[in-house]
């Protein structure tokens, strides 16, 4: 629950990004080591030591409890973040990810308090605004929802989230058209976006329009066979067997694509290695991108990020079955 939670705000990935350190050692470390053991050791070594500044500890308590939030550490996350509030009370960044670690622990009153603060402090943050109306929408409170989703939009029009974010405010107003409408733009922001797809379908759904309603499901699926909800559509609408034998031919075109595309180079199953030591295996590119990002490269052919990539375009239809293909992969997403 904690983590659906987190996940919905959609705002988690980069909030703490930062220029070249100027510091020593250890604060550097904090600042800027990839591996998570090093940055909460180095983090841990600034706040004991003697020899840095409050605002220098401040850093290091929001950079250590960025890195406990991410790893789902949300108490130690929630007191560091406390502390890095408390020494730099104006810090956008710390309020924001304070609030995340409150939407995990259930805190939606302080969750709602800090994206405001954040608001205070940054008050063109979509994110912030993005994860407010998310907590209004948790509380029941619509129109303040819907109200901060639109200024998002405002801030951010190519914003397929936000439409999304929106679309599900106003189908739990009763508002269908408008939920579909936000639907409908957020996946011609984002063609492959299939949770759109998939809250889409639930609002046909509810109008009683059964055919709208199975095709936005399949198409969620055919993105994402993962999701739970829209198998579940498909099955009150006695329509799930229809899909199956759809999806076992785009996966296996997907792979055909991949094989003849990619395997060269990169692994393509669930736990072999890549041929090419610089090629990562498909089952962790959600580690470098997220898989929705994939689409735009594959459409206009991938700059070569390891030595022997060749360049190639895909079609649309193509690509949508080889992220269809990843998104299969036995991995932990």
């Amino acid at each position: 629950m904690r983590t659906r939670a987190l996940a919905a705000i959609g705002i988690a990935g980069a909030l703490w990004s930062v220029g070249t350190p100027a510091w020593g050692d250890a604060l550097s470390d904090c600042r800027t080591a990839r591996d998570p053991r090093q940055r909460l050791e180095a983090c841990g070594a600034v706040i004991a030591g003697g020899k840095y500044l409050a605002a220098e500890k401040a850093t290091a308590f929001r950079l250590r409890g960025a890195a406990r939030l991410a790893a789902g550490a949300l108490d130690m996350a929630l007191a560091d973040l406390t502390e890095a509030m408390r020494l730099a009370p104006a810090n956008a960044q710390a309020a924001l990810l304070r609030a995340q670690a409150r939407v995990g622990l259930g805190d939606l009153d302080g969750a709602l308090a800090d994206f405001t603060t954040a608001l205070k402090v940054a008050p063109g943050s979509a994110f912030a605004l993005n994860g407010r109306g998310h907590v209004h929408m948790l509380r029941g409170n619509l129109d303040l929802a819907v109200a901060d989703f639109s200024q998002a939009i405002a801030l951010g029009p190519q914003s397929a989230s936000a439409y999304n974010n929106r679309g599900l405010a106003y189908r739990r107003a009763g508002q269908m058209e408008r939920a579909i409408a936000d639907y409908t733009r957020a996946i011609a922001l984002n063609p492959i976006y299939a949770l759109a797809y998939n809250n889409r379908g639930y609002a046909h759904e509810a109008l009683g329009r059964k055919a709208a309603a199975v095709a936005d499901y399949r198409k969620a699926l055919l993105i994402d066979p993962s999701l739970i909800g829209a198998k579940q559509g498909l099955a009150r609408l006695k329509a799930e067997g229809e899909i199956a034998a759809e999806s076992a031919r785009v996966l296996a075109e997907g792979r055909g694509l991949v094989t003849k595309h990619c395997a060269a180079c990169h692994a393509i199953g669930s736990r072999d290695a890549s041929p090419n030591p610089k090629a990562p295996p498909f089952r962790t590119l959600h580690k470098r991108h997220p898989v929705l990002a994939l689409r735009e490269p594959l459409t206009r052919g991938i700059a070569a990020p390891h030595d022997v990539m060749p360049r190639f375009v895909l079609p649309d239809a193509d690509v949508d079955k080889i992220i269809a293909f990843i998104n299969s992969l036995d991995r932990r997403r």
